[in-house]
């Protein structure tokens, strides 16, 4: 018989081996839909979000077990390999090898079905796409099982810890307007980049904020991560575009949110929001407490955005515990540990069924 380590690296390094950048996930989509068992049926299969149930039991609580298949695009990192106690490739840690988790441990369980909770494995695209892509609010709005979950647990990368909440992700563009001219006569010209350079430079020296929520430390940063401007070597520019990321911490709302931004630039520019990603509450469920005593190597908060967001802003308790890195997600070295699988599954299967056989499984 394969072993656990094996047969985990094997399966993720099959999941990153099938290109799957976000829009373009129809092979890998069908892929895994191909790999749930038998034992569960499809409660939902719509728009790129799929959720599989077991056949339930009453007074039992549901656990579902979610990933995203969809990756970042590729950077000469496919095809991946394993080598060297790991498994390299696109996506092998942002999030292929925590669905090859998933994955792997609702196969085992649909032959076993032991232990105090009902799972349900919920598998879905488009992760890596502004907020108008995201095919979970569609899941929420047409499942009603999803409602009744008593915890969901997305594997992201959380380098084997849980991750509670989640930051706050306000995309914005920052015009700034001047008037074109000759370069030779920049007098008569108001240049757009010396406004965009004065108008940038209180976001440009932000200073993280530290915010404690739920007895967890979330830094709130602001960061220009895009500049667009400039007609022509001998032209002076009327136009200047930066694009903003504000991480906001989990104790502002959206609206509060804006409003700091709006006082942070103040009139040096107008303000195009692209996309607003609200926060992830910070839970406090015993069923979390028991991951963490099952082996999951302590909690902090999530310094990103992830869809824990998309639950909680609707009631229902999420966290992140995966076995991906962080530094390692969207970098060409991409990679993850087979140790770290192996950690990933072990945890979790103690935390579902208060057992371990052989091979962990």
């Amino acid at each position: 018989m394969i072993g656990l380590a094996d047969r985990l690296a094997e399966r993720t390094l099959e999941l990153v081996n099938i290109p799957s950048e976000s829009r373009q996930e129809g092979e890998i989509r069908e892929h895994v839909l191909g790999l749930v068992p038998p034992g569960l049926s499809a409660e939902y299969a719509h728009d790129d979000a799929f959720l599989f149930l077991p056949e339930r039991r009453p007074d039992t609580p549901l656990v579902v077990l979610a990933g995203h298949y969809d990756t970042v695009p590729a950077q000469g990192n496919l095809p991946g390999r394993i080598a060297d106690g790991a498994v390299h490739g696109l996506g092998a840690s942002d999030m292929k090898g925590g669905v090859a988790v998933a994955v792997e441990l609702v196969r085992d369980l649909a032959v076993e079905r032991p232990g105090p909770y009902d799972v349900a494995l919920l598998l879905f695209g488009r992760e890596e796409l502004p907020p108008e892509h995201n095919p979970l609010p569609a899941l929420f709005a047409g499942s009603s099982a999803i409602q009744e979950a008593a915890l969901a647990i997305l594997l992201e990368p959380t380098d084997r810890k849980v991750h509670a909440g989640c930051l706050g992700h306000i995309s914005a563009r920052l015009v700034f307007r001047g008037v074109s001219g000759h370069s030779a006569r920049p007098w008569q010209a108001d240049n757009a980049i010396e406004r965009a350079i004065a108008g940038l430079a209180p976001v440009l020296e932000h200073e993280p904020r530290d915010a404690v929520v739920g007895g967890l430390t979330f830094k709130e940063v602001c960061s220009v991560t895009r500049f667009e401007a400039g007609i022509a070597d001998n032209v002076i520019p009327d136009l200047a575009v930066a694009t903003v990321s504000f991480r906001y911490a989990p104790d502002r709302t959206p609206t509060s949110a804006r409003s700091y931004l709006g006082e942070l630039v103040g009139d040096r520019a107008e303000i195009e929001i692209t996309g607003d990603s609200p926060p992830g509450e910070v839970v406090a469920n015993p069923l979390v407490e028991a991951l963490i005593g099952a082996g999951a190597l302590g909690i902090e908060p999530k310094q990103a955005w992830t869809n824990v967001a998309d639950f909680t802003a609707r009631g229902v308790d999420a966290i992140n515990f995966g076995p991906g890195h962080t530094e390692r997600a969207h970098r060409r070295d991409e990679l993850v540990e087979i140790a770290a699988l192996v950690h990933a599954y072990e945890t979790l299967w103690r935390f579902l069924t208060g057992q371990m056989g052989e091979d962990g499984a």
